[in-house]
């Protein structure tokens, strides 16, 4: 690459005798010699082969070209002041990019929540969001392809930082017909010979774990069918009535408005209540991104 013909020192020298009419004027304003002003603006005339200014003494004028120089030396300098301002914002992790890994089973809308804040406090922080289940996420985030991953709080690796974000009641979804529908909750023996339909975003490894706690040492052995679909197709094979699905409470709404009366929600509880799963925000403690770490201090500040 070559050397561009001139720098920026020899573009302040130009603005400077330009403002101040004078190299004299220019040389006090930037503190420095009228000789170093004077052999600045003449290796950059001469560099350029074209006269920038009219020497006499009364001072200094811009020649037609000068004027027109000019013009292009404030727009570099003002874009360099603009980089530099960014890049000095962008170390204190005021201005840059943030990207979050959500397991599919948050409900959405729920993180934005959390995150409103900051982004009202940092509005020059973009935020790029990716989806998948939470031991994919995990795996992006150990290597490096995201900053954060909320995903629930089960078997997290130990070289990872964890803040505990909120809690989600879990409910059994039935078709509308099912015997036990009309009963407002049921508990977890009560549900022992049915089979639970697990999907791979509705936190499925995480209520596998859980019914085969729950169920796994009873006689009857709990029925588990594993589908390579979301919350919604399970949902409607709860509807044809292939089996029952396990949920996350907070996206009842959801459920709701697109399933109508055709599915039933019931409360599961036993001798030591509700079951929940566990949400939390994950990190890299060497993750060496400013905003990032920007954004893990607001974490431990607003946890719920």
């Amino acid at each position: 690459m070559r050397r561009p013909p001139f720098d920026l020192w020899q573009l302040l020298c130009v603005r400077a005798i330009a403002e101040h009419g004078s190299i004299h004027g220019a040389a006090r304003f930037l503190n420095t010699r009228q000789s170093a002003v004077s052999r600045s603006l003449h290796n950059l005339e001469e560099r350029l082969n074209v006269r920038l200014f009219t020497r006499s003494p009364a001072g200094a004028a811009p020649t037609a070209f000068g004027r027109e120089f000019i013009r292009w030396t404030q727009t570099i300098l003002d874009n360099v002041a603009g980089m530099n301002a960014r890049a000095r914002r962008t170390g204190k992790g005021e201005n840059g990019q943030i990207s979050i890994g959500i397991q599919t089973c948050v409900l959405p809308g729920k993180l934005s929540a959390f995150t409103a804040e900051f982004r009202t406090t940092y509005p020059d922080i973009l935020f790029r969001y990716s989806e998948g289940t939470g031991k994919r996420l995990l795996r992006r985030l150990q290597h490096g392809q995201i900053d954060f991953a909320v995903v629930t709080r089960r078997n997290l690796v130990p070289a990872l930082r964890v803040t505990p974000l909120w809690s989600d009641r879990i409910v059994a979804a039935l078709p509308t017909g099912h015997s036990l529908a009309t009963q407002p909750e049921v508990s977890w023996a009560d549900l022992r010979h049915e089979i639970f339909l697990i999907g791979r975003d509705n936190a499925g490894q995480d209520f596998e774990t859980l019914i085969q706690r729950k169920l796994g040492e009873t006689d009857i052995g709990p029925k588990i069918r594993r589908h390579d679909i979301g919350s919604n197709r399970i949902i409607a094979l709860v509807q044809n009535y292939e089996g029952i699905a396990l949920l996350p409470a907070s996206w009842l709404p959801l459920i709701r408005d697109q399933h109508g009366h055709d599915v039933t929600i019931t409360e599961i509880r036993d001798a030591g209540g509700s079951s929940h799963l566990e949400f939390g925000i994950v990190w890299r403690p060497d993750n060496e991104n400013p905003c990032a770490r920007s954004f893990t201090q607001y974490i431990e500040a607003h946890r719920p």
